[in-house]
């Protein structure tokens, strides 16, 4: 529901330098908040059991950005670009994006259920904004 005012407050803070840290407390990593993280120059942990998070929000997050650069921030390398489409919030590699609100679906539609839009009944039958184009969802988010 909340997903076109986090994205806009995330690309202003990547414009603003504002840095973006994240905590999952969740049992599955998350890679929106993966992906917050990374843009902004934040930090995404996620800790192994409630006995680290102290630890963790005491080293990491209450110092300031000239003193965090300086610390060996153990990060895992690998991010997850790739998009959950909005119906069924699966990881895909292709999608159809909606041209108003770059919502990303795995299958075509009539209209986008984010924004509402109606869409054009393109080439090839498969609906969609601008035909939906198939858009490669790499590096969306």
């Amino acid at each position: 529901m909340q997903y076109i005012p986090v994205m806009n407050a995330i690309f202003s803070a990547q414009r603003a330098e504002v840095l973006l840290d994240a905590v999952v407390l969740a049992t599955e990593d998350s890679s929106f908040l993966q992906q917050a993280a990374h843009l902004t120059g934040g930090l995404y942990f996620k800790p192994a059991g409630a006995g680290a998070l102290l630890g963790l929000l005491l080293n990491y997050f209450v110092c300031d950005t000239s003193t965090r650069k300086q610390l060996d921030v153990a990060q895992e390398l690998g991010v997850d670009f790739r998009a959950s489409c909005f119906c069924h919030k699966y990881v895909i590699e292709t999608g159809y994006v909606c041209s108003v609100c770059l919502s990303i679906f795995c299958q075509p539609s009539r209209a986008c259920s984010t924004c509402g839009t109606a869409f054009t009944m393109g080439g090839g039958g498969g609906g969609g904004a601008a035909a939906a184009a198939a858009a490669a969802a790499r590096g969306g988010g």
